[in-house]
């Protein structure tokens, strides 16, 4: 079962080159978007309105959402570990 992977562009406006690179790579584990599946360390976020996801990428958490119907994956933040903490708690 193969998702595509959709980002805003503007989530890597913000990233230095090299980690751009590193987090492109890693994307293309979301292809197969649930935990326990593939090598990446995938994790469902308890306590969210809707169901999210954050794929842990080095110091960066990049946080997601499925579609199961259209087969698609919404990466819609990617920060820092320290970001992500301030922003959404302790994931």
């Amino acid at each position: 079962m193969s998702f595509e992977v959709l980002v805003l562009q503007d989530l890597f406006t913000r990233l230095p080159p090299d980690v751009k690179e590193n987090i492109k790579s890693a994307l293309t584990e979301l292809q197969n978007p649930f935990p326990g599946t593939g090598r990446a360390n995938k994790k469902e976020i308890k306590g969210a309105d809707d169901v999210a996801y954050r794929l842990r990428v080095g110091n960066y958490r990049v946080f997601y959402r499925v579609d199961r119907e259209e087969k698609k994956v919404y990466v819609f933040d990617i920060l820092t570990a320290e970001q992500a903490h301030k922003k959404y708690g302790r994931l």
